[in-house]
């Protein structure tokens, strides 16, 4: 089944299904316009074809992913807080037949670059490109074929990787009946909820948590500016009762949603936290809304949702319904309904990324009992210090405890003696060296006392995390 069949099944539904910052949607709207998208796409035979999506306006960006599912082709969801080397590393490594754009987003030129890249390439290329995602330019680059994708229907979602190359892990669309459940679940839709959504939506979780609330008959709202005034008029103006986000995200909301419009947040009944590490203490920084029921979810991208926390009772993890876990080693190892594929033209990649046919989370949990765990650190990040082990999350919870920490980030790096040594990366104002170290005294052990402690102004982020990569560049130029 189509995801059309799975999605907009509401036509007759009068009520919006879609609310951006400029507008409201009904499921008749949306089927409309993946007609217009049919009559576009289906002369260009797009059966086993990548068809690359750098579409900030949702309201054409789920019809063109329904429409290019409907007839064949492999959907390629780009980011666009992309910049030059990024959106050049995943245009070299995925090769797309057909490229939707927007000309220019937030001062930037997609168009200018995209065309260079694809002249620079001697292959044939379809570019559509939109100043407002509506109205489409065409232009066709010859050149030498691409060749097709063996599979269709199929989605393939970019990562940068810890190495700052692309991945792109390959989802076929079976992944979503598994999701829809478990979404449905930990949302608690009812046809009457309304949504803001404010996550990625080139990821394969931004998709499928927007057109979940779709299918339910619900109204997500989906801002695709972080612009805090107009997302809480938005939220005021289509009666928000719920919201998926990050924790920094809504912290951001909520700070300014006190001063701006207090009402938005007493609408609130449930916030659904996820995409981030859940900081400690978090349900302190939210005392005025008790009556808000607090969610956390736990997944990865490759696997999709792994478990939930209600924050409002603690921050233990419970496996959803259909996942299986054990534990080798420390290390987290599922499987679930909604695992990926395979990554994208990498064997190698997709072989070490399983154990015996069980996915290796890479993250280090500690079960309390059979189905509730809770997560003690990465694998990839576990420091080994003369024959130590060093978790660093341990660590930088620790000092994050500190009186005038702002920011931390603690990293495992090169010693000629240790093998390794404890840095810590700190944002902070009127301490010391010295005061760290004192302060971690006696809370943990000696060896796990960070040996540097350097300090930033920040802490440099890259798409929406601590950019570890560069934050160890910078020591080994010190």
């Amino acid at each position: 089944m189509k995801l059309i069949d799975k999605i907009l099944t509401n036509p007759e539904l009068k009520t919006p299904s879609l609310t951006t910052l400029s507008g409201n949607y009904t499921t008749r709207n949306l089927l409309v316009t993946v007609k217009k998208y049919e009559r576009m796409l289906a002369p260009l035979k797009i059966t086993g074809k990548r068809v690359a999506l750098l579409v900030p306006a949702i309201q054409e960006f789920i019809p063109l992913v329904v429409t290019i599912n409907k007839l064949g082709g492999t959907i390629i969801p780009l980011n666009w807080q992309f910049r030059e080397s990024d959106l050049l590393n995943v245009l070299e490594f995925l090769e797309p037949h057909i490229i939707f754009s927007i000309t220019q987003y937030t001062g930037f030129d997609f168009a200018e670059l995209i065309n260079g890249w694809a002249k620079g390439t001697g292959k044939r290329t379809v570019i559509y490109t939109s100043n407002d995602c509506q109205e489409w330019n065409l232009s066709s680059l010859n050149g030498k074929e691409l060749e097709l994708e063996p599979l269709t229907n199929h989605f393939i979602c970019c990562t940068s990787g810890s190495t700052g190359a692309p991945k792109g892990m390959v989802f076929n669309e079976e992944v979503f009946d598994f999701s829809f459940d478990r979404l449905k679940e930990f949302y608690e839709l009812k046809s009457t909820d309304t949504l803001l959504v404010y996550t990625s939506t080139s990821t394969i979780f931004g998709i499928k948590t927007m057109t979940v609330v779709i299918k339910s008959g619900a109204n997500v709202v989906v801002p695709t500016e972080f612009d805090l005034p107009k997302i809480i008029h938005t939220m005021q103006r289509a009666k928000c009762n719920k919201i998926v986000t990050t924790p920094s995200v809504f912290k951001a909301l909520h700070t300014f949603a006190k001063h701006l419009n207090p009402k938005v947040l007493e609408n609130l009944e449930m916030v659904c936290l996820t995409g981030e590490k859940m900081p400690e203490n978090l349900m302190d920084s939210f005392p005025t809304m008790k009556n808000c029921k607090f969610v956390a979810q736990y997944g990865i991208s490759e696997v999709g949702a792994i478990a939930n926390a209600n924050l409002c009772k603690g921050e233990e993890y419970t496996l959803v319904k259909g996942i299986e876990a054990k534990v080798l080693d420390g290390e987290l190892l599922v499987k679930t309904g909604a695992t990926f594929s395979s990554y994208f033209h990498s064997q190698k990649l997709t072989e070490e990324a399983f154990e015996d046919g069980w996915f290796k989370t890479g993250d280090l949990v500690e079960f309390l009992e059979e189905k509730k765990f809770k997560i003690v650190g990465r694998k990839k990040d576990l420091i080994k210090k003369g024959g130590q082990q060093v978790i660093p999350s341990e660590v930088e919870l620790t000092i994050s405890s500190l009186d005038g920490l702002k920011g931390v980030t603690v990293l495992g790096m090169p010693h000629p003696v240790y093998g390794e040594q404890v840095v810590a990366y700190v944002v902070a104002k009127n301490l010391t060296s010295a005061d760290i170290r004192s302060h971690c005294k006696g809370k943990i052990s000696a060896y796990k006392i960070p040996d540097r402690v350097i300090f930033l102004d920040e802490l440099p982020i890259r798409q929406g995390k601590v950019d570890k990569l560069k934050l160890k560049s910078m020591f080994n130029h010190m």
